[in-house]
């Protein structure tokens, strides 16, 4: 008899290609799924969130493949099914509840990181902007939205560029936080499980074309979901810049490899770095449950490393909470 699986995604309520990806995923890991000879259903929650766990209850599912990026198109509330499927006792997969919430609140996971002695730029409070080092430049971040939402190069300034900070000072407390932008490279780490244990995939860097050469280096918003934008057509992803830098490439890893264990991870994670002129490394953010659809980094990733789909799949589904 097959074993049950039910992949759990939320309810799309908007047009927005970083809403609309999750369908990509879902597609992917069905068919996976099927090859690996699971009975397969695909549910959804939505407004009637009790309704909804109730149905995947009612399945009574071997696995729950756990694709919830957003509870009502709130980024912030994607712990919540995590949560409700934990005190359902239904297994899941990816990073469990409490990794979940510590790295989706990133002030949170930073404290977290500093705690654990892990790098990461210095951040601030909204009633803290009076600490900035007129000389440095920041960035303002959202405190919980995923997928580059809310990260332009108009939220990042110099405390001396008078109109510039008034208006990140206005952003609500509850909401936004500034941290040292670092100014370098930008990496992209996948981490996969491995029999209880992790696995560091290739990393990739992001090369930005000199079309930045005059703006911020970051991968907002426009560069990772606007495919008509420049921003996406001049950032690229390569995973070749680090054949004759072993140290650094171990640095990464190692890095990676304390970050899986301080925060409790497991399935299947992307952590972003940025790299300064002197190779010191920062984390910039945990991401847990990243994006897998068929273009995605984490693809590109288990693809460098020779891996298939199914094999993939085949890993985050015996790494369950």
């Amino acid at each position: 008899m097959k074993q049950k699986i039910v992949i759990l995604h939320n309810e799309i309520l908007t047009d927005h290609p970083d809403q609309l990806d999750v369908i990509h995923q879902r597609d992917l890991v069905k068919a996976a799924c099927e090859r690996l000879n699971f009975d397969v259903n695909c549910l959804t929650v939505g407004p009637d969130l009790m309704a909804d766990i109730e149905k995947v209850k009612a399945e009574n599912p071997q696995v729950v493949f756990n694709l919830v990026e957003d509870l009502w198109s709130l980024g912030e509330l994607i712990y919540v099914v995590p949560a409700m499927l934990n005190a359902y006792k239904l297994p899941y997969t990816g990073v469990p509840l409490d990794a979940l919430f510590t790295t989706t609140n990133k002030v949170l996971a930073k404290k977290w990181m500093k705690f654990h002695g892990l790098p990461t730029a210095a951040f601030y409070a909204m009633d803290e902007l009076d600490r900035l080092n007129k000389n440095k430049t920041y960035i303002a971040k959202p405190i919980w939205e995923e997928a580059s939402v809310g990260i332009t190069a108009d939220f990042i300034f110099k405390p001396g560029e008078k109109d510039t900070f008034e208006k990140i000072k206005q952003l609500p407390a509850t909401h936004y936080f500034v941290e040292e932008f670092i100014d370098g490279r930008e990496f992209n780490v996948s981490l996969l499980t491995n029999k209880g244990k992790v696995e560091v995939l290739p990393p990739a860097e992001m090369i930005f074309s000199t079309y930045f050469d005059d703006k911020p280096k970051i991968v907002g918003y426009k560069a990772k979901w606007d495919d008509q934008s420049e921003e996406y057509k001049q950032t690229n992803r390569t995973f070749e810049t680090l054949q004759h830098e072993d140290s650094l490439r171990e640095n990464l890893i190692r890095v990676c490899e304390d970050s899986w264990k301080a925060f409790n991870l497991k399935g299947y994670v992307r952590i972003d770095f940025r790299v300064d002129a002197h190779n010191n490394i920062c984390i910039l953010e945990i991401n847990g449950n990243p994006c897998i659809s068929p273009d995605s980094g984490f693809i590109a990733a288990i693809q460098k490393a020779g891996y298939s789909i199914d094999a993939m799949i085949g890993r985050i589904l015996a790494d369950l909470n």
